[in-house]
Order: structure tokens, then sequence, then C-alpha cells
């Protein structure tokens, strides 16, 4: 809980100082912007670790080509959505959307050997 109360101070904190010095000073305000982000990012560490941790064990026990498949599925999800949310506040609509089209393809193309899989044990079930 101490962890969640600072992330999201610092969160709220760094959101209103980065709308006053967008207005007078931009370039402050995004060194500001990636400050808040790294500290962010170094106080959820332990976090990350953990789950990191819990995703290798998960692995481990699931095993074979199914887990890579989720996997690596999430893995273009998250990259995609925060590319697309970078676009866009860039104000590149248009490249933003490229990328989420781009992002949901990649995420299927991913996990088709795991629909695969699942169509051929529904089958053999059936038939």
């Amino acid at each position: 809980m101490n962890t969640l109360t600072a992330v999201f101070g610092i969160a709220l904190l760094a959101a209103l100082l980065y709308t006053a010095l967008k207005r007078s000073v931009p370039s402050y305000a995004l060194f500001l912007s990636l400050a808040a982000a790294l500290v962010i990012l170094v106080r959820v560490g332990a976090a990350f670790r953990s789950v990191l941790l819990g995703v290798a064990r998960l692995g481990e026990q699931a095993g074979g080509a199914a887990f890579s498949c989720l996997v690596r599925s999430a893995v273009i999800f998250l990259l995609t959505d925060y590319t697309r949310t970078l676009c866009e506040e860039a104000g590149a609509d248009s490249l933003a959307w490229c990328v989420w089209l781009a992002g949901r393809c990649l995420v299927l193309a991913a996990a088709w050997p795991l629909l695969e899989e699942i169509l051929q044990r529904i089958g053999s079930m059936t038939g």
C-alpha cells in the first residue's frame, strides 16, 4: 500500500507541475515528466520483479507453446498500447491508429498457434 500511495502521489504531483510548466517552459515539463516516470518505475521495481517471477513459475507449470503464445501476445499488446499513446500525445493520430491496427494484427499472429491448438482439441473431442 505504501508503494501504491507513493506512485499515485508522485504521478499526481508530476501531472500538476507538468501542466504548470508546459505553458511557460515546455522543455522543463518534458524533463519533469521523464524524471517522474523514472522514479515511478524504480518504486514499482520490486513489484514488477515479483510479477516476473510469478510469470516464470506459471510458465514452468504450464509449459509448452500455449504459454509462450500468451506471453508474446501480452507483450505485443502492452508495447502497442504504449506506442499508440505516445503517438496520440505527440498529435500523430493517424500514426496512432496505424500502430493500433498493426498491434492487433501482430497479437493475432502471435496467438494463432494457440487458436489452432484449441480448435484441434475441440475437433478431437467432437469427432
